[in-house]
């Protein structure tokens, strides 16, 4: 759900503007517990769809703005960005752009869950001309993507009602853990993402074509969480190598 770059080093210059739509699949551990004990599990991929407006400014700046939605769920993020190309315009000399970008999104649609991004890049690219209507530019680059979540409050036994149902035994032998179902994990320590990517994109005219993919290898971090019953456990983040697909189709003005 955070923002994706899609989009080379160059910006767009000063009277130009673009909008696309990106469809992107993003690769799960569907098979780990923490997926597969929910209600009804989880796939291994989860697609979504980003829709984001871009304009140009001077001098090689560049903001967009734009939304995300997770298929399958309510879920949407509302997300912004702003670049600025710290070197650009050698086209017909062997001299990529270069360009430093700020994003950053906000969680809708769930109340269990409090989420927000923030991220920093920094990409390459360089354009290939092909006659005078067709442009291929390929790019790479580097984003790190941090992540502040907390939920809301959250029910530990859904399928037990404490007033009809009585008592419900705790885990570590305590005889009453019903009183103890609601939670809230508040604010988590921050968690850190590294996501190389690269991608290519095509232009024609004015209509854009782009392809990306994002690597994330496999968190590392730890927090100390309350137990029920009382007592805290240090959890550590058990999340694997996730993978990201995007195609871009766009317009470019």
């Amino acid at each position: 759900m955070a923002p994706r770059p899609v989009d080379p080093a160059d910006s767009l210059g000063l009277s130009a503007f673009a909008v696309s739509a990106d469809i992107g699949i993003n690769t799960l551990s569907g098979g780990e517990a923490f997926w597969a004990d929910t209600s009804s599990g989880a796939d291994n991929v989860a697609p979504s769809l980003q829709v984001m407006g871009r304009k140009g400014l001077w001098p090689g700046l560049e903001i967009g703005a734009g939304a995300t939605h997770l298929f399958d769920s309510r879920m949407w993020t509302i997300s912004g960005y702003g670049k600025i190309a710290i070197h650009e315009g050698f086209h017909h000399t062997p001299i990529p752009s270069i360009a430093v970008r700020g994003m950053f999104s906000r969680l809708l649609g769930s109340r269990d869950l409090d989420l927000t991004t923030v991220s920093a890049d920094a990409s390459i690219s360089h354009v290939f001309g092909v006659g005078k209507t067709f442009s291929i530019t390929p790019y790479a680059g580097y984003q790190a993507l941090m992540i502040f979540a907390r939920t809301g409050v959250l029910d530990a036994t859904p399928g037990h009602d404490e007033f009809s149902d009585g008592p419900q035994p705790c885990e570590n032998g305590e005889d009453d853990c019903t009183n103890r179902g609601e939670m809230v994990f508040r604010q988590q320590d921050v968690i850190l993402r590294h996501r190389p990517f690269v991608g290519v994109r095509f232009i024609f005219s004015v209509l854009r074509v782009g392809l990306e993919a994002m690597f994330v290898p496999g968190g590392s971090t730890t927090s100390d969480v309350e137990l029920l019953g009382g007592g805290t456990e240090t959890v550590s983040d058990q999340s694997g190598l996730q993978q990201q697909y995007t195609v871009s189709f766009g317009l470019d003005f």
